[in-house]
């Protein structure tokens, strides 16, 4: 979600010198409909092809507070790429700033890192994206932690956000056509010469690409609660106040590919979360 305008935009750039005026995005999910959306600014001919729509896509069941981690191992980042990934997000976090607005369900919010050791100075994405960043010592009889970090981010409403870009999909001219394609040969049958892959964990199975890995997040929703305004990170654990509820994670379980619930994890998420709730004395 945090990079979705980002990778849109410098994939759109690669096509920038093609003739081709009809192009296809595989894919209806957030980078789907973001890359559309870029495409079509550009004066392309969109069709999305798409086994699923919103709101039955994985991107609706994001988290969706624009903070970009755990998109890639450090250990195996090259310099170029670490290049390319602070310009997606400089791109993705400039561009989700004009979309702040009730139609599109995206909000500023007040949120905390919470620590039992000192937290690092650097925030994902660089620290520049992020106003209002303060640092807290011995915060433990306000926050129930010893070291908090503060700063102003983006709530992005999954459900409201990603309707509102699938209408103004098709405002634009833009065609949806519901297809599941199974593979490149399928894919090579499409009448648009140029194609864009947005189709995510998909690409493994479509394309064959082994590199592909999964990291699952598990997440659990409780009844809203309109008078929590602030989120909070505290290792894996987070809690994101929405309008369609209160979003508790959280889970980043590399190479599980399973969609369905896990019971323990749901005792853990809440029981971890319950237990931060009781520290803090806002």
């Amino acid at each position: 979600m945090s990079l979705s305008w980002g990778v849109a935009q410098m994939a759109a750039e690669q096509a920038r010198n093609l003739e081709d005026k009809s192009v296809a995005v595989l894919g209806c999910g957030v980078v789907g409909l973001s890359t559309a959306r870029v495409l079509q600014r550009r004066g392309k001919s969109v069709t999305i092809y798409a086994r699923e729509l919103p709101p039955e896509t994985t991107s609706n069941v994001a988290g969706a507070l624009w903070y970009p981690t755990h998109v890639y191992d450090a250990r195996r980042a090259s310099p170029i790429f670490l290049e390319r990934y602070g310009l997606a997000c400089r791109l993705a976090h400039r561009e989700f700033q004009s979309y702040v607005a009730p139609e599109y369900g995206v909000r500023w919010i007040e949120t905390y890192t919470l620590g039992a050791e000192p937290l690092g100075r650097e925030l994902a994405g660089g620290n520049e994206l992020y106003p209002e960043t303060r640092y807290y010592a011995d915060a433990r009889g306000v926050f129930g932690f010893p070291h908090v970090r503060q700063f102003t981010a983006m709530m992005i409403e999954p459900q409201t956000y990603l309707r509102a870009l699938l209408r103004d999909f098709y405002a634009a001219g833009g065609r949806v056509v519901v297809r599941e394609l199974k593979s490149r040969e399928e894919v090579a049958t499409l009448t648009e010469r140029v194609v864009f892959n947005c189709t995510g964990l998909g690409a493994r199975a479509l394309f064959g690409d082994q590199g592909m890995a999964s990291m699952r997040g598990q997440i659990e929703v409780l009844l809203p609660q309109p008078e929590i305004d602030y989120c909070y990170l505290a290792n894996s654990l987070y809690m994101f106040p929405r309008a369609d509820g209160l979003i508790l994670g959280g889970t980043f379980e590399a190479e599980n590919w399973s969609l369905d619930p896990d019971l323990n994890t749901t005792a853990r998420i809440i029981e971890g979360n319950a237990q931060i709730a009781r520290g803090l004395r806002r």
